[in-house]
């Protein structure tokens, strides 16, 4: 079974019809209507927008997800280059080495679409609500921190 027939299981269950998760994930219909029609596999980054907005792991609607299997560290380097030199490769390569490959050691791929989301949120939101989310985390930290994982993130080089 390939991507688009259990992303269709998946829409029947939660009664959505394909038009309205193309429209919720900002693809469009026809490119939707062809994953499912054809059984295609679907695009990392589309799978991960429907699955946020289905409130369902990436990996129950794509089989070429990269956060899933083994992780390799090659994985999470992009080649990501600005012509105004702030998110140069290099500097780019040196910030995920430091924090976003060690968290993911930590607690795993799987875990990774939820960052995603959550950053994609936060982003969307405007400055003043931003730092608002900012406070509720910190004091959310203060009365809801797992000991052993504050151990395991103080001891990431850098941190």
């Amino acid at each position: 079974m390939g991507d688009g027939r259990r992303l269709k299981e998946i829409l029947d269950e939660k009664g959505i019809n394909v038009r309205q998760m193309a429209k919720r994930a900002g693809l469009t219909p026809s490119t939707l209507y062809a994953i499912v029609q054809k059984d295609s596999n679907i695009r990392f980054d589309w799978a991960l927008r429907i699955a946020n907005e289905l409130d369902i792991d990436v990996n129950e609607i794509c089989s070429a997800s990269p956060f899933s299997g083994e992780l390799k560290e090659d994985e999470v380097y992009p080649t990501i280059k600005d012509t105004k030199g702030l998110l140069d490769a290099t500097r780019v390569k040196g910030y995920l080495k430091q924090s976003l490959y060690p968290l993911m050691m930590l607690y795993g791929k799987v875990a990774m679409p939820d960052v995603d989301h959550m950053l994609t949120t936060f982003y969307e939101l405007d400055d003043e609500a931003r730092q608002e989310v900012i406070e509720i985390m910190d004091i959310k930290r203060k009365t809801h921190s797992d000991p052993k994982r504050v151990k395991d993130i103080k001891n990431i080089k850098g941190w």
